[in-house]
């Protein structure tokens, strides 16, 4: 039941026909924002630093061309944004947590306006115009992602939650594999669920500062995933090297949740710089830490591409409170969420035997949706969205059953939105920079899949 305390990422300025692209490297220089460091974006209108997490310029105004920053007092201005961000006293939180839950239910309450847990007989200072809820049972203070109204600006921070199901397939995987220390990025209920559970222990990593209000000070860190910056610096630093330390023989994993409107280029590389991290601390080997990484199937592409060791299961993840990303219900999609975890783990070890949706494919040695048929031409259960794909004998290739073969066009085609004679081939591969086809239909990184799909 993970919910999404996310912020969207920025796509950049430009025309949606021209592309932009992020610019991989050490941050640790960029100009600040309230979000933290920025990244480097290159469109066709040259190179500018702008915010690592907000998509509208309104909800960030950071625009910084790089050749300004360059004639700009660095240290001067972002000395102004780290007095700028606000800080937060876990210490004092957790203290005053444990005070409130001292107190009867009927005397507990939590302010939203505030973002303040408080005793109601010792305060008035919360009016009638405040967003209070009280009183406050045991297992809200637990679990408090099950409650916490959706903050204001949905569209900087998308709020989803797990349903049940699916973030008990996360531990699920987890404990296949052997591995008890979780890394919950993005994820406040997968991380709720552990501290509920003897067999795990984790940390939550989230943007959705609320939360240092309800959980010990060495179990939350306030984190932006898409810069990797940790707001309360060196302390937070210490505390997550602390908590590497203490996985080193009890297996660990990352379990990141991000937007789906996020960037998949400053994920990745999050990862990579956490896992080296990790390594260097545990003294472990250079291989990418564990991860399991909910995205929707149609990005599977791009993250294969700057993380080949990650591949995509054929699970379904749902969630409570987005009426579309459900299966089988009037308001959810017809063929299912189209969100899928990524993940180095063996496939094998996703066991989905009491999920009468799934079947175990005795071809491909894991379980997948009981839709998706094991093609013995293309050697893998092609299905990608919840479809059942068929064969095209002429396209060598599985198609969406939507898909028709135009002679003319030579190719399968949309039955529905097909015109003939309209090219496709003005537009290059931004893998391979190959005319014809599409990123998503790259045969370079359809390859690697399949070749990663055997070694699982």
């Amino acid at each position: 039941m993970a919910k999404k305390r996310k912020i969207m990422s920025k796509l950049g300025d430009t025309p949606k026909s021209a592309p932009v692209e992020v610019v991989i490297e050490d941050v640790t220089n960029h100009p600040l924002c309230m979000h933290g460091p920025t990244l480097l974006f290159s469109s066709e209108k040259g190179r500018y630093f702008a915010c690592s997490s907000c998509r509208n310029k309104k909800d960030c105004t950071v625009h910084i061309s790089e050749e300004d920053w360059l004639k700009e007092n660095v240290k001067k201005r972002n000395e102004k944004y780290y007095s700028l961000i606000p800080t937060i006293n876990k210490n004092q939180a957790w203290n005053n947590f444990a005070e409130v839950r001292s107190r009867p239910v009927s005397d507990r309450a939590y302010c939203n306006t505030c973002q303040e847990l408080y005793i109601v007989s010792k305060t008035k200072k919360h009016g009638k115009d405040h967003r209070v809820i009280t009183p406050l049972m045991d297992e809200q203070l637990k679990q408090p992602s099950s409650w916490l109204p959706l903050l204001e600006n949905d569209a900087v921070e998308a709020q989803y939650l797990f349903t049940k199901k699916s973030a008990g397939t996360v531990l699920g995987i987890l404990k296949n594999n052997s591995i008890r220390n979780i890394l919950c990025i993005g994820t406040p209920t997968v991380h709720e669920a552990a501290q509920a559970h003897p067999d795990f222990n984790s940390i939550l990593l989230d943007y959705d500062k609320r939360y240092h209000v309800f959980h010990p000070p060495d179990k939350y860190i306030w984190y932006n995933m898409f810069n990797n910056y940790m707001f309360n610096a060196n302390d937070d630093e210490k505390l997550l090297k602390k908590f590497f330390k203490k996985s080193r023989d009890g297996g660990i994993c990352v379990v990141v949740d991000p937007p789906f409107g996020g960037r998949v280029e400053p994920l990745a590389k999050t990862l990579r710089e956490l896992t080296d991290m990790y390594n260097k601390i545990c003294e472990k080997d250079d291989t990418l830490l564990p991860v399991l990484w909910a995205f929707p199937y149609f990005s599977e592409p791009y993250i294969t591409n700057m993380l080949p060791e990650i591949i995509m299961h054929d699970y379904q993840v749902e969630y409570e409170n987005h009426k579309k990303f459900q299966t089988k219900t009037k308001t959810g999609r017809k063929y299912g969420s189209p969100v899928r975890f990524y993940t180095n783990l063996p496939l094998i070890t996703i066991d989905l035997s009491n999920d009468k949706n799934y079947k175990f494919c005795d071809k491909c040695k894991y379980w997948v949706s009981v839709t998706n048929n094991h093609c013995n031409k293309c050697k893998e259960c092609t299905s990608k969205n919840g479809m059942t794909y068929r064969h095209c004998n002429i396209c060598k290739r599985c198609v969406k059953p939507t898909f028709f073969h135009c002679q003319q066009c030579e190719r399968c085609c949309q039955e529905k939105e097909h015109v003939c004679g309209v090219e496709v081939t003005s537009q290059s591969c931004y893998n391979c920079n190959e005319k014809g086809h599409k990123k998503t239909q790259c045969p370079q990184l359809q390859e690697k899949v399949k070749k990663r799909r055997k070694q699982a």
